[in-house]
């Protein structure tokens, strides 16, 4: 159960992680924002811009579940789909444009994770 269960980090990690890296490019001066995401501020000449991200990937993922009927209380089950990671990034820039090498701060949300055109088969107790 605790293989299972560190699996499952592992694999919400490693996609975050990836998803955060496809967020990028084809924006307003070669950023990932639309300039409509961005409020720039005359006085501290700094530029802020936020935006919700998305990233969809067809996979399969293995998930434990809570089943009182297994002998160690565990479920395996694998979801094949769409899945669908959403987050809002931001960025803080000096300047009126957001250009990288002008980038003073930005951050990540935690993806949401969801799941669309899904099916799941049940591979039994662990």
């Amino acid at each position: 159960m605790k293989r299972a269960i560190v699996v499952i980090i592992a694999t919400a990690l490693v996609i975050a992680l990836t998803s955060i890296g496809t967020a990028s490019a084809g924006g307003w001066a070669g950023s990932r924002y639309e300039k409509s995401n961005c409020t720039y501020t005359k006085e501290t000449n700094l530029l802020y811009c936020e935006a919700t991200f998305t990233h969809e990937e067809f996979t399969s993922e293995d998930r434990a579940v809570t089943d009182e009927s297994c002998p160690n209380g565990t479920r395996l089950i694998r979801r094949t789909g769409v899945r669908v990671d959403t987050w809002v990034g931001w960025d803080l820039y000096t300047g009126h444009t957001p250009v990288g090498h002008h980038s003073i701060a930005g951050n990540e949300g935690l993806p949401e994770t969801t799941w669309r055109d899904f099916t799941d088969v049940d591979l039994g107790c662990v």
